[in-house]
């Protein structure tokens, strides 16, 4: 039989604790086990641990970090630890820390172990595969603006349109969150540091201070008006949508109802610039009671069937300015 205490006896008694059959416990503290008894059995040796911190509690990962640490040290054993935890790379010195994100190599300062410790929390392994294939990130508010961008560089036959059919690598800011795109960008250049980013920028973020959305490689690119779906307030656009997916009898209503909705201006040129598009934010207001009205079923996600309808003309300056300016950074 082999045995232990759960818990630790006062002075030499047990104190009435039971002991336990070392088989009925958990797997990470086997694990703890068979390191422990490995250093005791072949001191100044050269241990390869594969993860040690599978199985613990993040609390006690470092506790027992620092406990392998101490005892290799007293039975002169060398540490090489293969991990992902970024509890035993906060605790390490950065010159002890071999990347293996991009080509490896040796980190010298806090500031690499930090990038690779947010890599570790943000990286995918689909942001590594896309990243070794694109020379550049776009950060957008989301899954729609991504498209609508998609759609808009076919329709004019721009040439990052195959960007986006064969390399795109695109993040969400998770919604109204453009800090999310820098710290996911801080973390991305642990793994390409050549890599460059634009991001995208709402309306709803016009006051946030420029220090904090700047950073080396990042180029920030706020919309004009106050958002991606904004730029699809065009009549006849919307028009010929209604028109396609349902009676051409029903097209007068809805003329009458964007006549009504939209200031004068807006309706007689609106790829001009007005207050109107840069204050309100369609994708909430407009488009949906638009379509509501129309009796047409189209969810947020689908709003690039609509910019697919849009003719050369009728796209609006700024946005091949934007395409030119991504194209541009990406170097493509």
């Amino acid at each position: 039989m082999c045995e232990y205490l759960r818990g630790i006896p006062r002075g030499r008694l047990k104190n009435g604790l039971p002991q336990l059959d070392i088989a009925s416990a958990g797997s990470g503290f086997h694990q703890v086990l068979l390191l422990l008894g490995f250093f005791y059995a072949r001191p100044a040796s050269v241990m390869l641990l594969d993860k040690p911190d599978a199985h613990l509690h993040v609390i006690l990962q470092k506790q027992i970090y620092d406990r392998l640490r101490g005892i290799a040290a007293d039975r002169s054993c060398q540490l090489i630890i293969a991990t992902h935890s970024e509890v035993l790379i906060d605790n390490t010195s950065p010159e002890l820390i071999l990347s293996f994100f991009s080509d490896p190599h040796r980190l010298v300062c806090d500031a690499e172990r930090e990038q690779v410790t947010e890599a570790l929390k943000r990286v995918t392994a689909m942001d590594i595969l896309l990243a070794e294939r694109s020379p550049g990130v776009l950060y957008v508010e989301g899954e729609t603006d991504f498209n609508l961008l998609s759609s808009w560089a076919r329709a004019l036959d721009h040439p990052l349109k195959k960007w986006f059919l064969e390399n795109p690598f695109w993040h969400s800011n998770q919604g109204r969150k453009p800090q999310e795109a820098k710290g996911h960008f801080f973390a991305l250049r642990a793994i390409k540091p050549q890599m460059r980013a634009v991001l995208l920028l709402d309306g709803d973020n016009r006051g946030l201070p420029e220090r904090e959305l700047r950073a080396d490689g990042l180029e920030v690119l706020p919309w004009e008006r106050y958002e991606a779906e904004s730029y699809l307030i065009h009549p006849q656009v919307l028009l010929r949508y209604f028109e396609s997916h349902t009676l051409p009898l029903l097209a007068a209503a809805a003329e009458t109802y964007l006549h009504d909705q939209l200031p004068p201006a807006v309706f007689r040129d609106p790829l001009q610039d007005h207050d109107y598009l840069a204050t309100t934010r369609a994708s909430k207001t407009l488009l949906p009671e638009f379509f509501r009205a129309a009796e047409v079923q189209i969810s947020k996600k689908e709003y690039y069937l609509v910019a697919e309808q849009m003719r050369r003309d009728e796209i609006a300056p700024e946005i091949v300015e934007k395409l030119d300016a991504i194209q541009r950074s990406f170097g493509l």
